[in-house]
């Protein structure tokens, strides 16, 4: 699919010396695309991709990776567990929502692909956004099955400029933005400074421990340096920094099972009713929390190294390098309940009147990653043939003591102050490496018919992954992956090292035809892949056959249709693209697989599944956080993909975007002894919706040359209902409005209002602790109606 609305001309867009980003045409106003490594008309691309400039990204109001969603059908940028912690979901695609597998969907900072993990950026300063739809791989970064999101943030030019950003809103929300460019050496060397502060009060109330939830307290800076030291060579260093530290996502009760499960085993199912009840006098901006403190902590840094070289008039090199280093920390209240009351378990052992929690994580997250991608490129015969080759690496490592603790069924602790304090914690010590192959060619075919022409591409690439766990049951999280290794400290039980790889061909094969000016077509059919990986720690019993898990393939056929039209003096636009995709080895969670209380060794009932997952009632042996991942069967996602805009007038225009999604299940090969695990014999597609829609209008009117311009726009979306584990989040819809007036009084000043959530929608944004084997359905709610004023002054403009 493919989105635009009506442009600023093009020296608001074009960043001489940017990375591969997005231009502006001033004849027709469409928007050039680097989806495939060259620039090209977005009507003219054969590649799903919605994509945003930097006055489209603004006059959304869209300030972070969820926000995108708005306006682009068809697909799901969330949060699993917090909202740092994005999960990127397309063509019915993602990561795992626990466990570790390769991720579905990538999200790439100037080319550079991000860590699996606490993956969501701050979109401020940014060139270019686009959203990459289908199988990629075979032309840059990782493999993927589902698509991928890019980012490209603003570089520098030779022209002094940049732009200062206030802003307050609802909840105390105060915003600092800026950005400033600075040339050293005119035409050499040239640096751009940016940064933004953001610091929100919590729009959930907590009644419980510690303070209200869905805050915001971060921080973020940016330096781009530019280097073009002769004619044809230019290098761009970008270092970035972020930091949000907020008390954490307000998960909120949304619902009990009727049929037994973990609630019933520890005798919490008369006090999870009676809180149930509570929660929903309350509403879901009012929540009670019994852990202390939650926390949501992330930080990340990186540094982004591009270096393009003109070998010739027809060939060129690029060498992309990237380092990330990223911390997540958090400690959460995953289930939405506080402290309840049992009623007993004599089958167990547990008296009546005994005080528990039900089921509270955290994680530390501690992740570098390196990599690094040549490029070579060119043309041939008079530029009948453009070729590119190249190569990816990347080396992934745990920094610092990484893993994750849980507390089920257990009284309060003391001073709990940190997931350390849990009663377990499991050490997760994950190293990856990933090395390709690419090559991809795009043959003119203009002697066989006017404007048609074939792109082909391959890659192989070769995964490896290995694992250090084990569980600690005294020094709360704190020990080195290299002890981990040694596995000779009396304090960890069961260390054990992992390893698994796993290797692939990938390729695509296409036609395209520009049959006119104002209508091109596309026809393609691609493989995808994503790596196999280990489940953790070492397992024993029943789980043995199922230390590893394999990768996971997809064949896809794509069609699509770009088209423009005049239909008397109104200016139509049409594109919508069809796809179906079959995927074999698909990679599942199953979740809740860990000892229960009461199990016992040899039991008919007691010492097997879901009490014991391998027979043994060790839960130090068990899955890490309850998760295991398997290849699972079989499936076909089908859909549709359309967008267009109706412009009657030139200060006038309304757009229109859908998804339709058809996700089946071909074949289900889950093995037997994980049924107690399972809702259905179903593939889940987990936060799939089958319908989006998006709905905008914008109407520009100019006031005078030395009055502005007010810019008014509306924004619609609908979520059909997304399914999560066992049980649904139900369909939403939501508006958001804005006015702007720009170039207040003929200066470089703009004044904006802004409103989202208009109708204050209460809608389930996201699932944490649900499913039949625990019981319960908690979420996360999507934020209320929330409306500030932003003034914005631009400078060195002429």
């Amino acid at each position: 699919m493919v989105s635009a609305i009506y442009l600023l001309p093009a020296s608001a867009l074009a960043q001489e010396n940017t990375p591969p980003a997005l231009d502006a045409s001033a004849a027709n106003d469409d928007i050039v695309v680097t989806a495939r490594r060259s620039e090209e008309n977005i009507q003219s691309t054969p590649v799903s991709v919605t994509a945003f400039n930097s006055d489209m990204l603004r006059t959304a109001t869209i300030q972070n990776t969820a926000d995108l969603m708005i306006k682009t059908p068809g697909v799901f940028l969330g949060g699993s567990g917090s909202r740092e912690n994005s999960v990127f979901v397309i063509r019915g695609q993602s990561k795992a929502l626990s466990g570790s597998n390769a991720p579905a969907v990538v999200s790439y900072f100037a080319d550079v692909p991000q860590p699996t993990f606490s993956s969501g950026l701050a979109v401020y300063d940014m060139a270019s956004v686009q959203v990459l739809k289908g199988p990629q791989g075979t032309l840059f970064g990782r493999n993927t099955t589902g698509g991928a999101v890019l980012f490209y943030p603003t570089a520098p030019t030779y022209d002094v400029g940049g732009y200062l950003q206030l802003g307050y809103g609802r909840f105390d929300n105060r915003q600092l933005e800026g950005a400033l460019t600075v040339p050293i050496v005119r035409d050499k060397i040239s640096l751009r400074l940016a940064g933004q502060y953001q610091k929100r009060d919590g729009y959930t109330k907590n009644i419980g421990i510690g303070g209200d939830f869905d805050d915001i307290n971060s921080r973020a800076f940016r330096a781009s340096l530019l280097i073009e030291p002769v004619e044809g060579v230019k290098n761009l260093t970008i270092f970035d920094y972020y930091r949000n530290s907020y008390n954490g996502d307000g998960t909120v009760l949304f619902g009990v099972v009727d049929q037994p499960g973990l609630i019933d085993l520890l005798g919490l199912r008369e006090a999870t009713l009676a809180e149930l009840a509570r929660q929903r006098a309350r509403g879901p901006r009012v929540v009670d929390n019994d852990v202390s403190p939650t926390i949501s902590r992330t930080r990340r840094l990186g540094i982004t190294n591009r270096t393009d070289i003109d070998l010739s008039d027809s060939m060129s090199f690029t060498n992309i390098f990237g380092y990330r280093r990223t911390t997540g920390i958090g400690n959460y209240n995953v289930d939405g309940l506080p402290l309840l009351t049992s009623t007993g378990n004599p089958e167990i052992g547990l008296p009546a009147g005994v005080r528990l929690t039900f089921i509270n994580g955290g994680s530390i997250s501690r992740v570098e990653q390196f990599t690094d991608e040549i490029q070579l490129k060119g043309d041939a015969f008079g530029d009948r043939i453009n070729w590119l080759l190249g190569g990816f690496y990347l080396k992934s490592r745990p920094f610092g003591p990484t893993g994750g603790g849980n507390s089920v069924g257990q009284p309060p602790l003391p001073g709990q102050t940190y997931p350390q304090n849990f009663p377990t914690y499991n050490y997760a010590f994950y190293r990856e490496t990933s090395r390709a192959l690419f090559g991809n060619v795009n043959i003119n075919l203009d002697d066989i018919l006017s404007g048609l022409r074939l792109n082909a591409g391959i890659r192989y690439t070769w995964d490896k992954e290995s694992s250090c766990t084990a569980t600690d049951l005294s020094t709360g999280g704190t020990l080195s992956e290299d002890i981990c290794v040694e596995g000779t400290d009396p304090r960890l039980i069961i260390p054990t090292v992992n390893y698994a790889k796993s290797n692939a061909p990938t390729w695509t094969l296409g036609f395209d035809w520009q049959a006119t000016q104002k209508l091109f077509t596309y026809l393609v059919t691609r493989r995808g892949y994503r790596s196999g990986g280990i489940n953790t720690p070492t397992f024993g019993g029943n789980l043995l056959p199922y230390q590893s898990f394999g990768p996971e393939r997809v064949t896809d056929v794509e069609a699509g249709i770009r088209s423009d039209w005049d239909v008397g003096g109104v200016k139509v636009r049409l594109n919508a693209s069809a796809f179906v995709g079959y995927y074999d080895g698909v990679q599942i969670a199953l979740s809740g697989v860990r000892t229960n209380p009461g199990c016992t060794v040899g039991a008919p009932v007691l010492g097997q599944p879901p009490y014991s997952p391998d027979g043994d009632c060790d839960p130090n042996n068990d899955p890490q956080s309850g998760t295991l991942l398997v290849n699972a069967g079989k499936a076909r996602i089908a859909g549709l993909d359309f967008d267009g805009r109706i412009s009657p007038t030139s200060h006038l225009s309304f757009t229109f975007g859908g998804n339709f999604l058809d996700p089946k299940t071909r074949s289900f090969n889950a093995p037997a002894v994980f049924t107690a695990y399972l809702g259905s014999r179903e593939i889940p597609f987990d936060l799939v919706a089958k319908r989006t829609i998006t709905l905008g209008a914008q109407y520009r009117l100019p006031l005078g040359d030395n009055v502005g311009e007010l810019n008014f726009s509306a924004d619609y979306y609908a979520s059909s209902k997304l399914p999560y584990v066992d049980t649904y989040l139900p369909s939403y819809d939501v508006v958001n409005m804005r006015l702007d007036w720009n170039d207040v009084g003929a200066r470089p000043l703009d004044l904006s209002v802004y409103m989202t959530n208009v109708f204050d929608k209460k809608y389930l944004q996201a699932g944490t602790v649900s499913g039949d084997t625990v019981g319960i359905n908690a979420g996360i709610y999507g934020a209320p109606r929330q409306f500030g004023l932003t003034l914005r002054y631009r400078f060195g403009e002429r």
